[in-house]
């Protein structure tokens, strides 16, 4: 608004109540054609106050939901790992522990993400999962130098994988470990083919 960007929860309903309630009383738009993006900012980034944008977006989807009905949450997504780009391994951990508290548990409806690179939080290995959520959640005051940590360590197996070096790729295929009917549906969301024939035959059974 004219007191510039909202970076805080509090900042950010109001923004969004002070909104809607001109939209809908004033304007009478209809209140389920809203769409608010409350501002998804970068984490990760090495400074302490920017350490708590993660929570923040995720605790105002939830109160805006609450105060405005039938309005729609949307967000950048990749705006929020956006000081770890060109570490893919590291990014995807972000948003699948991201979306899993903002969607599942806040209540995001939409986001603008690259779908091709979507994990979910079960196919993220254990110990960058907590690494991610010690980050997006904020929860350790160290967070944020553990996953810049993790991510000179994933940069340099980057470099020796280019040289030929013996550090293999991990091929993601955790996925295919989960009861049929949950691979399927992981398939079909991610428009994965290959496996499909064995395992519907397989769910037929």
């Amino acid at each position: 608004d004219e007191n510039g960007q909202a970076a805080t929860c509090s900042e950010k309903v109001r923004i969004c109540k002070l909104s809607y309630d001109i939209l809908v009383n004033e304007v009478r738009f209809p209140p389920e054609d809203i769409v608010f993006d409350p501002n998804i900012l970068t984490i990760g980034t090495g400074l302490e106050e920017h350490h708590n944008y993660g929570v923040d977006f995720i605790n105002a989807t939830k109160q805006i939901k609450e105060l405005c009905p039938l309005a729609k949450i949307s967000g950048g997504v990749s705006n929020l790992s956006f000081g770890f780009r060109g570490v893919n391994v590291i990014r995807e951990s972000i948003h699948a522990i991201f979306l899993h508290k903002c969607c599942i548990e806040a209540g995001m409806d939409m986001g603008i993400i690259n779908a091709k690179e979507m994990e979910s939080i079960k196919e993220v290995e254990p110990s960058l999962l907590k690494l991610a959520e010690d980050l997006v959640m904020n929860t350790r005051a160290d967070g944020c130098e553990r996953m810049l940590d993790r991510c000179t360590k994933e940069k340099e197996l980057m470099e020796i994988r280019k040289k030929g070096g013996g550090a293999a790729a991990v091929v993601k295929t955790s996925w295919r470990t989960l009861p049929i009917v949950e691979r399927l549906t992981h398939a079909l969301v991610n428009g994965i083919s290959e496996f499909v024939d064995g395992d519907t035959e397989e769910a037929r059974q």
